[in-house]
């Protein structure tokens, strides 16, 4: 695996378990799936960044799914070997970087992966 897109994929796949983490954390310990209740009985209701997530954990569960396939879909382009799949492996990866730069703030950002 090059190394630019190793980095990156590790760097997306970090992201995604932080949003997996808090998440599944407010899914296990809210008795409801009211918003104001699942956000108020958390720890995260003082964290604007870490509340946005805790109030609709199911969309944030879902999202970080998609993020997975997606990301699984272009090491399996990018690994194929055939030259026919490097056009859609350029394209994928474009696809991960667009997904990096909601992260661009993250001090393990690179500024390389701008779109």
């Amino acid at each position: 695996m090059p190394e630019l897109s190793e980095t990156l994929v590790r760097f997306l796949e970090a992201r995604i378990e932080e949003d997996e983490i808090v998440a599944r954390f407010v899914q296990r310990e809210s008795p409801t799936n009211d918003v104001v209740f699942a956000t108020w009985a958390t720890p995260f209701f003082s964290d604007p960044d870490r509340m946005v997530l805790a109030i609709d954990y199911q969309r944030v569960l879902g999202e970080c799914a998609a993020k997975r396939r997606i990301i699984d879909a272009y090491l399996e382009v990018r690994d194929h070997g055939s030259p026919h799949y490097t056009a859609a492996a350029d394209y994928m990866e474009s696809v991960l970087f667009e997904l990096a730069a909601v992260h661009s703030t993250h001090p393990d950002y690179r500024s390389e992966w701008a779109p």
